[in-house]
C-alpha cells in the first residue's frame, strides 16, 4: 500500500516564520530610519561646504577687481533657491555669483558670515535639514525646528546658535 504524503509547511511553521520576520523588522526599521536621517544631515553639511567654497571663490574674484563684500556678519545670500538682494560695494549681486558655483534647490536658504573680507562660515537650510561649514552640524542641531540658515551659520562659525540674528540676515538690502 502506497501513501501519498503532501509536502509543505504547516500553519504553525508559517506563523513562526512570520513572527520572526516581525521581530526583526521591529528591531531594524528604527535603526534604518536613523541611518537615513544621518545621511540627510551629512548631505546638508556637504552642501554647506560647497557653498562655502563658492563664497570663497566669489570673495577672491571681488578682491581681484577691487570690489569687496559689503555686508559683515551672517547674511542670507540665497533665499528659497534664488539670489537674495545682497550686493558688494560695487553692486555685484553676491547670491547670483555664488549660484554660478553651486546650485541651490527650491526651498534652500544659504547664509554666509563674512568678517574683514574672510569667509567665516556658511549655513544652509534645505527643507527640514540644516548644514554648516566649517563646523558641521550634528543630527540634533540639524533638525531643530527653530534652526535657520543664519543660526546654522553661527554654529558653523563656532559661536552660539543665537548669533547671526533671527534669520533675517543682518545687512540685507
Amino acid at each position: 500500500m502506497k501513501t501519498n504524503k503532501v509536502k509543505g509547511f504547516t500553519l504553525v511553521e508559517l506563523i513562526v516564520v512570520i513572527a520572526i520576520i516581525g521581530v526583526l523588522a521591529a528591531i531594524l526599521v528604527p535603526s534604518m530610519l536613523g541611518y537615513v536621517k544621518k545621511s540627510k544631515v551629512s548631505a546638508a553639511n556637504s552642501e554647506a561646504k560647497t557653498f562655502y567654497d563658492a563664497a570663497a571663490t566669489v570673495l577672491t574674484e571681488l578682491d581681484s577687481v577691487g570690489d569687496s563684500w559689503a555686508p559683515t556678519g551672517a547674511t542670507a545670500v540665497i533665499t528659497n533657491g534664488a539670489a537674495a538682494n545682497v550686493t558688494s560695494t560695487k553692486g555685484t549681486n553676491i547670491g547670483t555669483r555664488m549660484l554660478e558655483y553651486g546650485k541651490a534647490k527650491t526651498g534652500m536658504d544659504v547664509a554666509v558670515q563674512v568678517d574683514a573680507m574672510a569667509i567665516v562660515a556658511v549655513g544652509i537650510k534645505d527643507g527640514t535639514y540644516c548644514g554648516a561649514h566649517p563646523q558641521a552640524l550634528t543630527n540634533d542641531q540639524s533638525t531643530l525646528a527653530t534652526q535657520t540658515a543664519a543660526t546654522a551659520c553661527a554654529i558653523g562659525a563656532g559661536t552660539t546658535a543665537a548669533a547671526g540674528g533671527n534669520g533675517g540676515g543682518n545687512g540685507n538690502g
